[in-house]
Parts: structure tokens; C-alpha cells; sequence
């Protein structure tokens, strides 16, 4: 029958193993024992009287949910087999809810199976217990061995009811947890009636699921750890011949009272450790708690230390905030917490809880909902896969600061009333070092603020005091500006004389060239035709040339530009090189020059001044098509190159001409600047090409390259950044 111990808060179902003699009842009771207990926490009894030490049951508990607030535990007895112990089996059959009959697989015990069955029915007879009602399954044991009997043979001679059967080998654990799970599932569902579950299907269904849930992964790893040693309990009397059946029953239930009282002696010293342990616990949290000083350090730290005491990864913590809300700052393993969701009233279920200032405890898989809180958040929590639920609000000198809340799943089972204790024991330390902290961060904030306002009136102080100092300052910086706007002037004013003297002095020989010979045209009639034809030609060449020299003073303009970056506009690559080519079209056919264009695929663009770019490019192509030789080649190439970190456009014009003195590359770049013999060879020009062409690839952040062999020909290279950076 079901038994109540309101102390503890539990209820005891009773199953007892029952078979005959050797038929391996008390090793699957050894064996289930090693599976649900792998720590040892409870222990294996063992009866002996003084004239037989073969009487004995085994017991084990069990936790396996919960039924209105009490723990749903099993005990697990087994009987002696041999029939002169008949008076000790009935003791111990007495008030079982659950019978697990163990049959001996081996034909040689096909009788003593037979009389132990019908020994069972007689004895649950003797206890007022209906063989109809009480759950029975069958343990076919030791499957192993040679000389069986079948399955069919033994459901015939023992099986007639058609009872559950599971065939078992108790020395390796094969079937043994299966058929453990069935009598437990059986058993709870046959004493629903006291238990108060017959009109709740639905609770009833979720309890036996979580017995299954339970033992369902035991199924699956059997235990190599030795068969623990059972613990003997003697009988009060010794020397006396305990074989009347009323001596043996006394002496029977003597020794159940006895093994109750060491259970609770068990049990009292199991309680004992775990709460010196939750001690520990609380004095290491209040150790560093006390070691927080922000709040925020002593709410992250609270929350997860409470988590890991907990053994769970879902919970939440809520402060109150200024205006008397519950806001939710921390959270993990989970996207919302359903206690904070509010339901249509504005309230959610942790207003409820902190309201009432008491701890809130509550398994979802109950009988009945927790009264406290009239919402469906059971229902997501469910959704979930949770399956309880801790919430403890934080006080701290009688004001509500918070709420804490943990959720566990089915991996790590419900939460007890003990670790209630000791949550609500470390919210009452964390609540504490919060006010505290908070009072520390208020006093800190009221000495900032001193602090900030002395700042403040002596920042106000300094800078009266520095203010005269930085006017000097900007007017010295002014004056600086105004110096180097005033030189740069003065180097304008030079380049413009320079600049006019070349043009005076280049633009004197083209001009006499035109007048002379235009002069001679007008006498036409007195000029031979073939000379007329050589005088059109001398007008065109020196024309050419004066319109290059006047294209070589507009490069100078360049020239003229302040340092600094232009802004930045997208420059057409192709229509850039068209219209830097298209000039020197004649002078390229008239040298039969091979000219290359190559531009990198994907490349359209570069990014510049267009105006500036064009001189700079020309200026480079050009000295490139006249310093050719007659039928060379010409390259122009673009595309992008690293640097370094840098990404770079590389503007490269590579000739096979004359090439370049070792002694005159330093000086190719100067102002006006040309090489040759001033008198015979001097270059056409003012000699501000490549001038010009460094000046734009400064003016662009970039630089100009020219490598040359006399003879073999000259590269000149403009390297312009893109903007970009190597990652």
C-alpha cells in the first residue's frame, strides 16, 4: 500500500522481487542498485537472524518526480526463496503495490517456479492484497545458461494471465532495467487513486512519462563498478530458534523498523553534508560579494554563480528600475523568460512573485498548477522543454530591489525545496552587496560631481589663462602662413619670369621662320614652285612647334597649382589615353613608331584631377614618342600594383629609345631642365615635362619613377595611391 512520510515529504511505493531459491532476485536488485545509484548514496541491507543468514531483503530508493510537493520514491525488497522462510516472505510481502516474480530459466526448476507463484498468490492472500489488482510482471532469468526452458514453456506453466514478461540474465544486467521500468510505470499507474491522479489523466500521463524518462537512459550503460557490499542488520535477540512463523514475523518487522531507522539515520547524515556544503557555498558567495563593488559585477556574478550552484544553463534576473518596473538586464540560455512576460492586466508572474517577497518553487509536469500565479506561462515554459522553475525575489532593508529566476529541463530534473534554501540564501547576500553597491556608486557619483565642478572652475581658470597664450600662438601661425603663401608667390613670380624668358627666347626662332618664309611667299610670282612648297612646309613645322611650345607653357600651369591633394573625381582610363594620344598622332606616324596601350581588365578608372593628369600623362608620352628612334616601339601600360600596405595605380611609359645620361637622370625632373648640346641637339621645348608629370603625382599622393640605359631606352613609372589598404 502507498505510505505517506509527511517528514520528508515522500511517497513510498513498495516492490518486491519474488521468486524461489537462487533464481538471481537479489542480483538484479545488486545490479539496479549499481545503475540508479552510481555515487552510493544509499545502501544495500541485508537480514539475518541469528539461526539463518540467508534471510534477507534488499531495499533501494528512488527519486522519480514529484506528486503534490511529495517526492514519488520506490522501495525494492526481495524475499528468501526457500519455502521454510514462508513466514518471512508474507512479512515482506506485506502492503507491496508492485510484484516482480523472478523464474529460474533452468529446466531443473520448472517445479520450484511453479510452487513459488502459487507460494506468491497464497501470501498476497494472507496480506489482504488481491492477485487481480497488484501489478505483476515476469523476470525470466538466467537466459545465459545451457538447458533451458523456452519462452513458450514458461509462459504455459506460469504465464496463464498473460502478464508482462522480460527475459532477463541478472549477472550482466541484460533486461533487467526493462523489466524494472514496466513494474514501476505498472505500479503508478495501479495506485492513482491514492495518489489523487484517477481524474487527472493528463497529469497521470506526464508522471509516468517521467518515470520512463527516468529509467530510460539507464537501459542503455551498464555499470562495470563492483557489486557493492550490503549492509548486515541483525536482529535484537540472539541465540534463540526464530523458526515459529510469529517469532519470525516479529523478528522480521523488528528488523524493518531497524533499516527504516538507519535509512533516516542515512538520510539525516546525507542532509547534514549537503547543507554544510550550502554553507560553504553561501560564505564563498558572501566572500565575493563582498569583493564586488559595481553593480554590474555583482549582478553578472550572482546570476551565473547562482546558475552553476544550480546546475543549470535558463535563467533570468530582473531589477527594479526607477520608475518601479521589473526590467530584465541579464539573461542566459534562453530568448525570453516567460515570467517576465506581461499579461494583458500589466502585471507578469515575477510582479506576482516580488510582490509577495517569498520564494517561488513549482514543477510544470504536476498534478495541479501552482496557485500563486493564475497565467500560461507553464505552458511556455513547457514549449520550452522545462520542466521546473525557482524565482526568488531580492529584499534588502525591506525594499524590493529584484528577482531572480532559474528554469531546469528533464536532463537535470526539478529543482528541491533544499536548493530553494540556498538560492534564496545567496539572493539575500547578492541584495545586500547590491544596495550596498549602488550606495557606494551613489557616493561616488556625489564626490564626481565635486570633482567635476573644482574641474570645471579651474578649467575656466586655465583657459583665461592660456587664452592670451593662444591668441600669440595663431597670430605666430598666421604669420607663418602668410611667410610661406608670400614665398610661394616670390617662386611663382621667378617661375613666371623664367617662364617668360623661354617663351621670348623659344618662340623667337619658330616666329622669324614664319615671317621669313611668308615674306618670300608674297613675292610668288619671282619663287619657284618647288621652293614655295618648301616654304608651306618650313610654316608648318615651326607652326607645330609653336603651338608645342605653347601646350609646354600651359603645362606650366600645373605648376602654378597650390600642393594638396585634388579632389577626387573618377577619370575615364580610355578617354583619358585618347585624348593624351590623339596630339601626338602625326609625330608617331612620322617616327612609324609601334605604339602599345595595355589596361588592366576590370580597371575603367583612376581617381584625380583630369586637367592634371592628362599634362602629366602627355608630357611623359611625348618626351617618350621624341626621344624614340625611327620605326622603335612605345609602351603605355596601366594597372594596379601593391605597395607594401598600399594598392596603387601604376601609369607605366616604357621606350626603346636614345635613353638617358647616368649624369643627367638627377636633373630630368628640374624646371626648365633640358639635356642635349645647348648649341647643336638642344631638345624642342621648355623643359617642364617631367616637371610637370612629378609635380601631378605629388599633387596626387603618389611619386614618379624613371629608370634608363643609355642607348637602350628609358621607363618612366607615376604611381598614384587608389585610397585602398591591404587588409
Amino acid at each position: 500500500m502507498v505510505q505517506f512520510d509527511n517528514q520528508y515529504r515522500q511517497v513510498k511505493l513498495k516492490v518486491v522481487y519474488y521468486g524461489p531459491g537462487l533464481c538471481g532476485k537479489t542480483t538484479c536488485l545488486q545490479f539496479i542498485h549499481r545503475v540508479t545509484d552510481p555515487l552510493r548514496r544509499t545502501k544495500l541491507y541485508t537480514l539475518n537472524t541469528a539461526s539463518d543468514r540467508t534471510l534477507f531483503f534488499d531495499l533501494l530508493g528512488l527519486d522519480l518526480g514529484r506528486v503534490r510537493g511529495y517526492r514519488l520514491t520506490l522501495q525494492l525488497y526481495t524475499v528468501p526463496g526457500q519455502v521454510q522462510y514462508n513466514a518471512t516472505r508474507r512479512t515482506v510481502l506485506a502492503g507491496c503495490d508492485g510484484v516482480v516474480f523472478v523464474a529460474d530459466s533452468q529446466r531443473a526448476q520448472a517445479r520450484a517456479n511453479e510452487e513459488s507463484l502459487a507460494n506468491l498468490a497464497e501470501n498476497l492472500k494472507a496480506n489482504g492484497l488481491d492477485p487481480d489488482t497488484v501489478p505483476i510482471i515476469f523476470s525470466y532469468n538466467k537466459r545465459d545458461l545451457p538447458d533451458l526452458l523456452s519462452r513458450a514453456e514458461l509462459d504455459k506453466s506460469l504465464n496463464g494471465r498473460g502478464y508482462a514478461v522480460f527475459e532477463t540474465v541478472a549477472t550482466t544486467g541484460a533486461g533487467v532495467i526493462e523489466a524494472f521500468s514496466a513494474i514501476a510505470q505498472a505500479t503508478v499507474q495501479s495506485v492513482a487513486d491514492r495518489l489523487g491522479l484517477a481524474a487527472q489523466p493528463d497529469a497521470l500521463s506526464r508522471l509516468v512519462a517521467n518515470v520512463n524518462t527516468a529509467l530510460l537512459p539507464l537501459t542503455r550503460h551498464a555499470p562495470s563498478a563492483p557489486v557493492e557490499a550490503a549492509v548486515t542488520v541483525h536482529p535484537a535477540a540472539k541465540g534463540e530458534d526464530l523458526q515459529p512463523d510469529d517469532l519470525i514475523t516479529e523478528a522480521v518487522r523488528a528488523n524493518l523498523a531497524m533499516t527504516d531507522l538507519n535509512m533516516r539515520l542515512d538520510r539525516l547524515t546525507s542532509e547534514l553534508e549537503r547543507r554544510i556544503a550550502s554553507l560553504r557555498s553561501i560564505n564563498e558567495f558572501g566572500r565575493l560579494m563582498t569583493l564586488a563593488r559595481e553593480p554590474e559585477d555583482i549582478t553578472a556574478g550572482f546570476l551565473d554563480r547562482l546558475l552553476a550552484e544550480a546546475r543549470v544553463a535558463c535563467g533570468s534576473l530582473l531589477l527594479v528600475d526607477q520608475n518601479g518596473d521589473l526590467v530584465e538586464i541579464l539573461r542566459r540560455g534562453m530568448a525570453n523568460d516567460p515570467l517576465a512576460r506581461r499579461e494583458s492586466g500589466g502585471k507578469s508572474p515575477a510582479d506576482v512573485i516580488l510582490a509577495s517577497r517569498q520564494p517561488f518553487i513549482a514543477r510544470v509536469d504536476e498534478a495541479e498548477p501552482a496557485q500563486l500565479i493564475e497565467s500560461p506561462w507553464m505552458e511556455e515554459v513547457r514549449n520550452l522543454n522545462l520542466i521546473g522553475v525557482m524565482a526568488v525575489p531580492l529584499v534588502a532593508q525591506d525594499r524590493p530591489l529584484g528577482l531572480v529566476t532559474a528554469f531546469s529541463d528533464t536532463t537535470r530534473g526539478p529543482f528541491e525545496d533544499e536548493e530553494l534554501e540556498l538560492v534564496t540564501a545567496m539572493g539575500a547576500n547578492a541584495a545586500t552587496a547590491l544596495a550596498n553597491a549602488r550606495a557606494w556608486r551613489s557616493l561616488e557619483q556625489l564626490n564626481r560631481s565635486l570633482e567635476e565642478a573644482v574641474a570645471e572652475r579651474t578649467k575656466e581658470l586655465q583657459e583665461a589663462l592660456h587664452h592670451a597664450q593662444k591668441l600669440a600662438e595663431e597670430l605666430e601661425d598666421r604669420n607663418l602662413a602668410l611667410e610661406a603663401a608670400n614665398r610661394q608667390l616670390r617662386d611663382l613670380e621667378h617661375l613666371k619670369g623664367d617662364l617668360l624668358n623661354r617663351i621670348a627666347h623659344e618662340l623667337n626662332t619658330p616666329v622669324t621662320a614664319i615671317q621669313t618664309a611668308g615674306r618670300i611667299l608674297t613675292r610668288y610670282d619671282e619663287v619657284p614652285a618647288e621652293k614655295a612648297v618648301k616654304f608651306v612646309e618650313i610654316i608648318t613645322q615651326e607652326s607645330t612647334r609653336l603651338a608645342e611650345l605653347i601646350a609646354s607653357a600651359l603645362q606650366a600651369a600645373v605648376l602654378g597649382v597650390p600642393e594638396g591633394r585634388p579632389a577626387p573625381t573618377g577619370v575615364n582610363l580610355t578617354e583619358l589615353l585618347k585624348r593624351v594620344l590623339a596630339p601626338l598622332k602625326g609625330e608617331i606616324e612620322k617616327r612609324q613608331l609601334n605604339v602599345q596601350v595595355k589596361v588592366a581588365s576590370g580597371l575603367e578608372q583612376v581617381t584625380g584631377d583630369a586637367d592634371q593628369l592628362e599634362a602629366a600623362l602627355r608630357a611623359i608620352v611625348k618626351n617618350g614618342v621624341e626621344f624614340n628612334r625611327e620605326g622603335g616601339s612605345l609602351a603605355v601600360m596601366v594597372k594596379l600594383v601593391r605597395r607594401g600596405a598600399d594598392s596603387l595605380v601604376e601609369m607605366r611609359v616604357e621606350d626603346k629609345g636614345v635613353g638617358i645620361p647616368a649624369a643627367d637622370l638627377p636633373h630630368v625632373c628640374d624646371v626648365f631642365w633640358q639635356g642635349g648640346n645647348v648649341l647643336t641637339d638642344k631638345p624642342r621645348g621648355l623643359g617642364l615635362g617631367l616637371a610637370v608629370a612629378r609635380r601631378v603625382a605629388e599633387n596626387h599622393g603618389g611619386t614618379l619613377e624613371i629608370t634608363s640605359e643609355e642607348g637602350k631606352g628609358t621607363v618612366v613609372t607615376m604611381l598614384l595611391p587608389t585610397g585602398g589598404r591591404r587588409k
